[in-house]
């Protein structure tokens, strides 16, 4: 019987094997598709990390923790995967999330300037920003490498002996006696806990949750440069209209990166299996690019859909399922979670093994989410 299986080897699930199977414990670990797919959340070649959080601060200690971990990765493997390009909030003259991003930066001691949009235009040329925004600066943000992360937790977890199995679909789970059984289409297995990190099929396994998690696609867009943007940081915009975008510079052969939170908002379980990005949404990213960047891209190098998984309050769910401590529950991170991805894996590695973890997982309560 092995001590863990885990449902979902998406970000948050390869970080949970990866954390667990250096302890030791044996893992088994499942997930309906093949290595690196695109049907959830947690592919693609770069994410954004930023170090002060216009989300609020409650997660500073998780994003703190973060950081340390993404460091430790990169002494491990040899390589960084966290790009650091500095980071901008910008919005218009009080923005809720300028504010917060200025707030949280300030209450945890963290590196940031105050920036007018002059002073934000005479840094980075290629904006153009109305005279009346702000902005918060952060030199420790920028962008993370996903897929090769992705690939080295898992990679760290097989050669610790966790056994990862690909295109195989998880149908049911019970508890029976003292243990779990996970079924699927080749076979039952047991195990003493588990960890479900699903995704937006969360719901799916967890029922008293479906109601509670909303399924939204979004669309991200990578264009040609038409000008030097490599030195751009990574930034968000939260105009008056609450049309907000999120961009990434372009980095190695990569061109400049866009999303719009919420997108168009289509929303419902049939957007689990989502479908292919159309000349609509290249049309709202390339508007935003030529909203804040004007005359900076040419041609849209590629377009790629995923699954945000939304709570009602848009905060992360990590924790044991109310009555059933041996279940714990991960990662409808509502969009905004893989940055976070290590320090989540390693609070579930410490709920699975029944230690306190390193941070409180109180404001993240699965009965918080119901």
């Amino acid at each position: 019987m092995h001590d863990c299986i885990i449902i979902g080897l998406g970000a948050m699930g390869s970080a949970t094997a990866w954390q667990l199977s250096q302890t030791g414990a044996s893992i088994l670990a499942f997930d309906q598709y093949e290595a690196g797919h695109s049907k959830g959340s947690s592919h693609g070649r770069t994410r954004v990390i930023r170090r002060v959080y216009s989300e609020g601060d409650l997660y500073m200690p998780l994003l703190s923790r973060a950081y340390v971990l993404w460091k430790n990765m990169a002494r491990d493997a040899g390589r960084d995967f966290l790009i650091r390009t500095g980071g901008l909030d910008i919005g218009y003259a009080g923005a809720p999330g300028v504010k917060a991003a200025e707030d949280t930066a300030r209450t945890h001691g963290i590196t940031h300037e105050h920036l007018t949009a002059e002073g934000v235009m005479a840094r980075y040329p290629a904006f153009d920003i109305p005279h009346d925004y702000e902005a918060v600066f952060a030199p420790e943000s920028g962008m993370l490498l996903s897929d090769a992360a992705n690939a080295w937790m898992r990679g760290q977890a097989v050669k610790a002996g966790a056994d990862l199995r690909w295109n195989t679909r998880v149908t049911d789970w019970r508890r029976e006696g003292d243990h779990y059984v996970v079924d699927t289409r080749t076979g039952s297995h047991p195990a003493r806990k588990l960890v479900i990190a699903a995704g937006p099929w969360t719901g799916q396994f967890v029922p008293e949750l479906d109601s509670a998690l909303t399924v939204e696609r979004q669309v991200v867009a990578w264009f040609d440069p038409l000008k030097e943007l490599s030195a751009l940081p990574v930034f968000q915009v939260e105009p008056e209209d609450g049309v907000r975008p999120y961009v990434m510079p372009p980095v190695n052969a990569d061109g400049l990166k866009i999303g719009v939170y919420g997108h168009f908002g289509e929303c419902g379980p049939d957007m689990r299996d989502g479908f292919e990005p159309s000349a609509r949404d290249e049309g709202l990213l390339r508007s935003n690019v030529d909203r804040w960047l004007p005359g900076s891209v040419g041609k849209t190098q590629m377009m790629m859909d995923c699954r945000f998984t939304r709570t009602h309050d848009d905060r992360f769910i990590i924790g044991n399922l109310p009555g059933d401590p041996g279940v714990t529950i991960l990662s409808p991170c509502s969009g905004h979670g893989y940055k976070f991805a290590p320090a989540i894996g390693e609070a579930a590695a410490d709920l699975v093994l029944e230690r306190d973890p390193k941070i409180d997982l109180e404001p993240f309560s699965l009965i918080r989410a119901v």
